[in-house]
This record gives structure tokens, sequence and C-alpha cells, in this order.
């Protein structure tokens, strides 16, 4: 009872955190902000009870500007501590996706390479990322900007996806490789 009392006090205050409002099942807590928007499909569930860092972290959303866009498909399952940060183009996660724990996908490199222009200067955003139907992500995955990750595939543990995903595949590695076809 102590356990489910605390828990959803902690769910209850990162949702007043949010400046954008999600309905969506959330088992963990999630902060919502920026100046975009966000999607949630039907039947998407944020947290999982008896995985890693329950009861210590929380799960992030953030839109930072008026055209950064995040969409989550329906019936999307999403593990404890997703960070899924938009700097301005979109990140679409299709339908029926299952995503691991400290998962981060982002589509930008937010700050510039240069160290003369690196605090200041501008950010490359290249092209959107998806992610299609049905994709399985392992824990620990990073998928960076401009990723387009193929239906049914499947990103290993620790995975880092920096180029496009075919269809049908399971990758893993750092940078992510195709290991067998599904």
């Amino acid at each position: 009872m102590i356990e489910l009392f605390f828990q959803k006090s902690r769910v209850f205050f990162y949702h007043t955190l949010s400046n954008i409002k999600i309905k969506a099942r959330k088992i963990q807590p999630l902060l919502a902000n920026g100046e975009g928007t966000i999607v949630i499909g039907k039947d998407v569930i944020f947290g999982v009870r008896y995985a890693n860092d329950f009861y210590t972290k929380y799960g992030y959303l953030n839109v930072r500007k008026e055209t950064s866009y995040i969409e989550i498909g329906d019936h999307c399952r999403i593990n404890n501590n997703i960070s899924i940060i938009s700097d301005g183009k979109r990140i679409i996660i299709s339908k029926n996706c299952l995503i691991g724990s400290d998962v981060q996908i982002i589509d930008s490199d937010f700050h510039e390479l240069n160290p003369n222009t690196r605090y200041g200067g501008k950010n490359i955003i290249k092209n959107d990322v998806f992610i299609g139907e049905n994709v399985f992500i392992g824990n620990n995955v990073t998928i960076l900007k401009g990723v387009t990750i193929g239906k049914n595939s499947v990103l290993g543990n620790g995975s880092v996806v920096a180029k496009d995903i075919p269809e049908n595949v399971v990758v893993s590695g750092n940078p992510a490789k195709v290991i067998k076809h599904l």
C-alpha cells in the first residue's frame, strides 16, 4: 500500500511539473515539457513496475521549439527512464513498439562541433527520426538524428543507431550493424 501511494504521488508530482499534459497510462513518472507538440496514441503505457529504477527515475519528453514534434503510436509499451528530445524536427514512433529502459531518442546534435561556436552556435538538425511499426528497442539504446528504422526490426541492448535500419532485421553494436535477418 505504501509502495502504491508513493509511486502515484510521484506520477502526480511530475504531471504537475509538466507544461504539456500527456494522456496515457503512466506507471512511472513522466515529465513532458517544451514549446512544440506531443501526440500520444491509444493504449500507450509509460513505465514498468518491476524494472530497474522504477522508484528513483522518470521518463522525459521534450519538444524544445514550436516546430518540435513527438508522436507515439497506439499500443506502444515504454519501459522506465525514456528520454525523447525533439529540437526542431519530428520524432515519430509508430504503433505497437516495445521500448526498453534507459533509451534515448534525439533529433539533433544540440551544439555545434566547432569549439569557437559551440556555445550559442547553430546546432545540426538533420531529418526526422522515424521508427516503424512493431519495432523492439532493447535497453540502453541511443537513436540519433535523421534515422529511419524499418518495421519489425530489433535493436539490441546498448546499440547506438546512427544510420537507417532496414525492415525485419536484428541490429546490435556501436555503431549498430545488421547481425541477422528475420
